[in-house]
């Protein structure tokens, strides 16, 4: 979810928007007055956190208690703008004391096939700062590719993890049947076969592995609740979310690793 100032006065000049009259009127009349990505309206996640109805005012207090007026929705052409809430320039930045500076600039361009032409000018101007100027196509990929990046790198980094935690459960399991001799030499007067001990000792460490497991994604939902968690690449933010798939598949993975972690043990 990502807040963007614009001035209202030429919004419509340059981003193709769907918006109600009487919503439109009701943004432009208030200072604070917002427009809510339609992805945005109805994501529940979000919609749990926020306390928003139309024609309330609420506070983002992920935003520095960030107050804004829901005047309503908009349903935008660009499908990069659906998680985005549109506000007035002026008011962003009187809220941070940063009045006539913007960090962004959107420049409407007549034809689409002269995006790069005029993307490239822009960038060759002599202008007090240096200028960096691309199409929204151009930011947008180049968003997703650093968010690939991004991930491969956190692939590596939960590789190690993994690892390392499967290293840590079996020696942890194997002091633990140290510790346990006295156990052990009980079940194996009692006929147990070191088969039968060694299934114990792995079906322990399974059972361990996979509570740890489902806590970890219990801790981490209960977080993301909590919390307004995005990953933001260059001007575009990615909403953070657990899916049902991505909780089978650690724990599965913390199960596997308890099995396996508690087998040298066993």
């Amino acid at each position: 979810m990502k807040i963007v100032g614009i001035d209202k006065k030429r919004l419509r000049e340059f981003l193709e928007i769907e918006v109600a009259p009487d919503v439109w009127e009701e943004f432009t009349a208030r200072r604070n007055g917002a427009l809510l990505g339609i992805d945005i309206a109805a994501d529940e996640d979000i919609t749990s956190r926020y306390v928003w109805r139309q024609g309330s005012e609420f506070v983002m207090a992920d935003f520095g208690d960030l107050s804004l007026y829901m005047a309503g929705t908009f349903v935008p052409k660009d499908p990069t703008l659906r998680s985005v809430i549109i506000t007035g320039d002026r008011f962003l930045q009187e809220v941070d004391n940063r009045r006539g500076v913007a960090n962004q600039l959107i420049v409407s361009v007549r034809h689409h096939d002269d995006s790069e032409r005029v993307s490239t000018a822009i960038g060759a101007m002599d202008a007090p700062v240096k200028l960096h100027a691309e199409t929204m196509q151009a930011a947008f990929d180049q968003a997703v590719a650093d968010l690939d990046e991004m991930l491969r790198y956190a692939g590596h980094v939960i590789l190690a993890v993994g690892i390392v935690i499967f290293v840590g459960l079996a020696n942890a399991t194997s002091m633990s049947v140290r510790d346990r001799r006295r156990e052990v030499g009980v079940l194996r007067a009692l006929g147990f076969t070191r088969r039968r001990i060694a299934s114990l000792i792995a079906g322990e460490s399974l059972l361990l592995a996979t509570l740890g497991g489902l806590l970890g994604c219990v801790g981490a939902w209960a977080a993301l609740q909590v919390s307004n968690v995005s990953v933001s690449v260059g001007s575009y933010a990615f909403p953070v979310t657990v899916a049902v798939t991505l909780v089978a598949i650690a724990v599965g993975i913390s199960a596997l690793v308890g099995l396996v972690g508690g087998l040298p043990a066993g």
